[in-house]
């Protein structure tokens, strides 16, 4: 069947079975991306005494939009930490943060989602890590980027605004 032959009131339909991903892939990469954002918020990206802690976390590309495609989509989730003071402080402490956050994902996967995999491919930014969950199905993949970041506003601000909030998909308790 094709797009535009399709009737108008069937669009909805063409859309669930033929774009976008299947729901149960849909289900399991939320569980496992909210079961991450709980480990960051527990432990801060860092593990031990000194953690910084997770003042927000905000969601974003086509998964986070809820546009997600077949055939691969992508996430990013923003995590504003309280140990970055200036904009400064996250070009110096990126790299170690970013290390941290490794360790704590890999820490976190030793729990697997069944039916997920997870995969580290080569670094390519450096502001973010990369990772890719994966389902048997090969047209079911999410690559996903943990995104460290200075919260520029202020404490309060994404509280009490319009930017905050569902805007830009900004929660304290994080949630698909």
């Amino acid at each position: 069947m094709d797009v535009y032959r399709t009737r108008a009131a069937a669009l909805d339909g063409f859309v669930a079975s033929r774009l976008q991903p299947r729901k149960k892939f849909v289900e399991k990469t939320r569980r496992a991306l909210g079961d991450l954002a709980a480990a960051l918020r527990e432990r801060g990206g860092r593990p031990g005494a000194a953690a910084p802690r997770v003042l927000k976390t905000g969601k974003g590309g086509s998964f986070g939009r809820g546009t997600a495609l077949k055939g691969g989509c992508d996430s990013e989730l923003v995590i504003f930490l309280d140990c970055f003071k200036s904009y400064e402080d996250q070009r110096t402490l990126r790299a170690e943060i970013l290390s941290e956050m490794r360790t704590l994902v890999e820490s976190w996967w030793q729990s697997p989602v069944p039916g997920l995999s997870l995969e580290f491919p080569e670094q390519h930014m450096t502001g973010a890590l990369q990772f890719r969950l994966t389902s048997r199905d090969p047209e079911d993949w999410m690559d996903v980027s943990l995104v460290p970041a200075f919260n520029v506003l202020g404490k309060g601000f994404l509280d009490h605004s319009r930017i905050g909030g569902k805007s830009l998909g900004i929660a304290e308790d994080f949630q698909f």
